[in-house]
């Protein structure tokens, strides 16, 4: 099952009017929660670690500890920023699919290819001409869907049977409230507020690397 596109952005009302300050906001997400922590990204190959993304494994982990944390897991808001070239496609796009594709003939490869038309957005028309959240500056598509749906965007391909692979959320919340997930788009860690139980539940899940923090500890790298 695929997200949803929200056009309903008063659903993150009480995000764009906490008080707390843009910077705090931008890392961890709105203020009030009983606690908070970080967790930690996958390393790369060149021992940082990713940044901007939950990989699927780490998502699929914080998820699941989550799902127990809120009364509403099936219905869920996620947002995911709009300026991810791979989102809009077009011609600063095409190098991404330059090698997609069925492989030649052997007779074609001596002849030249009909040039390949770019590449197409992600979405449709009404969604990627339609409103987007706008929180801390930074510009949002919206989605909503189970919380089993995150990441899970209903990406147009790029053609020829080649996959669209978008980032994790940059924003994740359900509709009660309980916890709210903050990816900043060039952090190494992702915020997470909720309650205490919460907290203690991903610090004790060995599959991600958790934590602690203090709210005004959230604009720090």
């Amino acid at each position: 099952m695929n997200l949803t596109p929200c056009a309903d952005l008063s659903v993150a009302q009480w995000l764009t009017e906490d008080p707390a300050p843009a910077t705090l906001r931008a890392h961890v997400g709105p203020s009030g929660f009983a606690a908070y922590a970080r967790v930690l990204h996958s390393p790369t190959g060149q021992g940082d670690r990713f940044e901007g993304h939950l990989d699927a494994p780490l998502l699929s982990a914080l998820v699941e500890d989550l799902t127990g944390h809120t009364s509403t897991p099936d219905e869920c808001f996620f947002a995911l920023w709009e300026g991810y070239g791979d989102i809009h496609g077009g011609e600063a796009a095409r190098f991404l699919t330059a090698f997609a594709g069925p492989p030649l003939w052997p007779a074609r490869l001596f002849t030249k290819d009909r040039p390949k038309a770019p590449p197409p957005p992600a979405f449709p028309v009404h969604v990627m001409n339609g409103p987007l959240l706008e929180v801390n500056g930074e510009k949002h598509f919206l989605f909503t869907g189970p919380l089993t749906a995150a990441g899970r965007w209903g990406a147009a391909g790029w053609g020829n049977g080649a996959p669209r692979d978008i980032n994790s959320p940059n924003l994740m919340w359900p509709a009660d409230r309980a916890w709210f997930v903050t990816t900043s788009i060039e952090g190494t860690w992702t915020g997470v507020g909720g309650s205490t139980a919460l907290i203690a539940t991903l610090l004790g899940d060995p599959r991600l690397e958790v934590v602690r923090q203090r709210y005004d500890e959230g604009a720090l790298r």
